[in-house]
């Protein structure tokens, strides 16, 4: 919990940037086009933050990267199936 609360300045932009995506995503239910674009966007921001993240503690490797762009294309692959055949 210490190291949490050692680097909350960094984790509070990866929650602002979920939150943002997930109210969006909520608010613009009616237009399936604009909840692709903000998942998107979303998963965009999260492997942005992510390299950043890494980049400032010195610790940014490929496997990071594409551990962080695995998971974003896991997610918006994921997301866009139940979104798209609904």
């Amino acid at each position: 919990m210490r190291h949490f609360a050692h680097h909350l300045q960094h984790y509070l932009p990866l929650l602002g940037i979920l939150l943002a995506g997930v109210i969006g995503f909520t608010i613009f239910w009616y237009d399936k086009n604009f909840q692709t674009a903000i998942v998107i966007a979303t998963a965009t921001g999260y492997v942005v933050w992510g390299i950043v993240h890494h980049h400032l503690h010195n610790d940014l490797y490929l496997s990071v990267l594409l551990e962080y762009v695995t998971m974003a294309v896991l997610g918006v692959v994921i997301i866009l199936s139940i979104l798209l055949t609904a």
